[in-house]
């Protein structure tokens, strides 16, 4: 189970790749991400939009599915605060689908937001890089930190409220991007990630890394979605591979 905004998104096919090569095979993948993602606001980029994770169909998707070990990561929580939504707010659709996730008895890590790399952030930069990824957001640049200083705090306290593993985000993973780690370092920081359930891993190795495996898993469509207003709807699973692993995107 996979949830997340662009840092997953960019990932994705290293993620699929290193989790059949730790996990073995086969794998029921779940995964709702897409560029701008919201936790629970309809968001999205350049034409194309998503419903919030939290109201998203994965759930009843779930819910559908026979009883099986499962592990679930959530990422790109940090997202929400260029959106404006409170941190009151965020957190409740991050607890919401922990709880969810607690219902299926699923092994869950939460990804806490990098505080060191955003404190680093000059005024000029981050003035940019808001202009460049959220235009419509009007918080500055100490109110927002102020926000993640709190929404941090709020997720290591839910984190001990539910027993779920925080996550931390390592500086050196980002470079000139504040907010997406530099691609030289996905794979060691995937493979750290995946890796934190370490009861549930295996020792074989079936995955591939070939560009034909990034093609593919690039040309999946969620089960739903609109493009400049226009609503689109793709059946899930819509990813299959040789050892019988699937992937489902919401």
């Amino acid at each position: 189970m996979l949830l997340g905004a662009s840092n997953l998104t960019r990932a994705f096919p290293t993620v699929v790749s290193l989790a059949r090569s730790l996990y073995g095979g086969p794998l029921s993948i779940f995964s709702a991400h897409g560029l701008g993602r919201s936790y629970g606001l309809e968001s999205g980029n350049l034409g194309k939009k998503f419903p919030g994770i939290f109201f998203s169909g994965l759930w009843p998707a779930l819910r559908r599915e026979k009883p099986a070990p499962t592990a679930a990561w959530i990422t790109d929580i940090g997202n929400d605060l260029a959106y404006e939504a409170s941190v009151e707010s965020i957190l409740q659709w991050v607890a919401g689908c922990v709880e969810r996730l607690q219902e299926i008895d699923a092994k869950i890590v939460i990804t806490d937001l990098s505080l060191a790399t955003l404190r680093g952030v000059s005024e000029r930069k981050f003035r940019l890089f808001r202009a460049l990824l959220f235009p419509r957001c009007r918080l500055d640049r100490d109110e927002l930190l102020t926000r993640a200083a709190a929404l941090s705090d709020g997720l290591h306290t839910q984190g001990k409220t539910h027993n779920t593993p925080i996550f931390p985000a390592q500086t050196e993973w980002y470079g000139v991007d504040p907010i997406h780690p530099s691609r030289i370092h996905l794979i060691a920081m995937w493979n750290q990630l995946l890796s934190a359930r370490e009861e549930l891993l295996s020792e074989t190795s079936p995955s591939s890394k070939s560009w034909l495996l990034r093609w593919y898993l690039r040309m999946l469509q969620p089960e739903s979605w609109s493009h400049f207003s226009i609503s689109r709807r793709a059946s899930q699973p819509n990813g299959r591979f040789w050892d019988g692993s699937t992937v489902a995107l919401y």
